[in-house]
Formats: structure tokens, C-alpha cells, sequence
């Protein structure tokens, strides 16, 4: 065999062999891939899943009477409500306040207040505790998770929940609840009292039914209302509102004009 004829096999054998060594590389790519898009559809199923789950489990509890959502009242481990002399009625401020109950039920607060129609916070959206005190002034009610329940899926399902209830209420003042986060940033840091993770606060003027006559001669004497609970239960939640409703407040009269 020509030495010319041994060199053209030997390339061909190359080529061969670079051919299948491409071929088997391919392959493996190929098997990468595959393996690859297989997991991240499982990825996006199970994500879909679970957005899927949250959301069927968050209306059927939206679905549900306010009574029956989250624990039982005597459940609850709720304090009896605590009631302090208040201030601040009409005080607008732009500074940050140091407030005299934690979370505030009462004190100066900002011009502006949350927007309305907004029911549920987390800690990433939530207003300051400033704009949130201006509608405690306006007569809403605001239920206040800390971060123990923020960090507990559960819980916060239920949450989001219930202000699903309310958010199909739509402006009805009615149902002027505010769910919103109490964090470690707030006030120093300072934990909702006696060891609880729920907070439901009011202002009130003691006004269970609304008299105009209570405005006749300027802003009447107010009362910050303030609850602790181990848990949220609904039940403790709609008899705070029924106790303090949504037109109970020093401009509770905004609702009636």
C-alpha cells in the first residue's frame, strides 16, 4: 500500500472518529437539555400548583362567614380590649411619630392617609404607621400581624383572605379594615404587647350608633381602643368592628356627608 493511500485512511479514520466524538456530544447536549427542561417543568408545575392551591384555599375561606375564619374567639387567646385617653385628633405632622401605644390605635399622624379600598399589607408595600394612625382617625380598623405570623404560611393565607372578603365589599365603609404588618423596624422594635402577634386597634369616640350631634361643638373626646391576640380569629375581629364600627371615630362624620 502506497504511502499516499495509508495517509488518506488515517484521515478518514480521523474524521471518523471526529464525526462520532461531535455525534456523541450532541447527544449529550441533547440529554442535558432534555433533563433540563424537564426540570424546570416540574419547576413551573409545582409553582403553578401551589399559586393554584393558595389561591382555591383563599377563596374558600373568602367564601365563608367572617365568624368562621381563622380560630374560634374564646380560641384566640384575645386580651380584654384596652382603652387609653387619646390625642392627636386634627394634629397633622410630616415627621416620624413615636406613638403611645404599640401598635398605635391613637397620635399625630400624616395628611395623607392610606388609600382606601386597600385592605391587606405586607412589609414590603405596607404605608407608614403615620399615614396608617389618619385612618384610624377616619374611623377604619386595622388588624396588625407580626412578623411571627407574617412568616407563617398559614396564617397569612388567612389573612389574605379575609381581606379578599372585604375587598368585594369594594368602598363600603362598612367594612374599613385594614390588615397590615407590625415589623421589628416599628417603634424601636417594640412587639405587640403581652407576648401576642395580632393587634386589632380603633379610635373611637364612643359612637356605637352615629349623632351629628357629637360634632356640634368641635372634635369630641376620643379613645384609642387596642386588642391582643395569640392568633386571628374572625369571630374576635367582627366583634371588635360590631363594639367599634366604622363611623365611631373624631371624623367618623366623613362617612355621612
Amino acid at each position: 500500500m502506497s504511502k499516499s493511500s495509508t495517509n488518506r485512511e488515517r484521515r478518514d479514520m480521523v474524521e471518523q472518529m471526529r464525526k462520532q466524538a461531535k455525534a456523541a456530544e450532541r447527544r449529550r447536549t441533547l440529554t442535558v437539555v432534555a433533563i433540563c427542561v424537564v426540570v424546570a417543568l416540574v419547576i413551573v408545575g409545582f409553582a403553578g400548583y401551589t399559586v393554584l392551591k393558595d389561591r382555591s384555599e383563599k377563596n374558600a375561606i373568602a367564601a365563608q362567614d367572617l365568624s368562621q375564619i381563622g380560630t374560634t374567639a374564646a380560641s384566640a387567646g384575645c386580651t380584654s380590649v384596652k382603652e387609653e385617653d387619646a390625642t392627636g385628633a386634627g394634629q397633622h405632622v410630616t415627621t416620624p411619630v413615636t406613638y403611645q401605644t404599640v401598635p398605635p390605635a391613637f397620635g399625630p399622624h400624616n395628611p395623607t392617609p392610606a388609600p382606601g379600598g386597600v385592605h391587606f399589607y405586607t412589609a414590603d408595600d405596607r404605608p407608614s404607621l403615620e399615614m396608617l394612625v389618619h385612618n384610624l382617625e377616619h374611623g377604619w380598623t386595622i388588624v396588625w400581624y407580626d412578623e411571627t405570623v407574617a412568616g407563617d404560611g398559614s396564617q397569612l393565607n388567612t389573612l389574605e383572605a379575609t381581606a379578599k372578603k372585604f375587598d368585594a365589599h369594594g368602598q363600603d365603609p362598612r367594612y374599613n379594615v385594614i390588615i397590615a404588618p407590625w415589623t421589628a423596624n416599628d417603634q424601636g422594635g417594640a412587639p405587640i404587647p403581652d407576648g401576642k402577634h395580632i393587634a386589632l386597634t380603633h379610635w373611637s369616640i364612643h359612637q356605637p350608633t352615629f349623632d351629628p350631634a357629637n360634632f356640634s361643638s368641635g372634635t369630641p373626646p376620643s379613645f384609642g381602643e387596642s386588642q391582643y391576640c395569640s392568633s386571628f380569629s374572625g369571630a374576635a375581629l367582627g366583634e371588635f368592628m360590631k363594639r367599634y364600627p366604622y363611623d365611631d371615630a373624631p371624623e367618623g362624620f366623613l362617612w355621612h356627608q
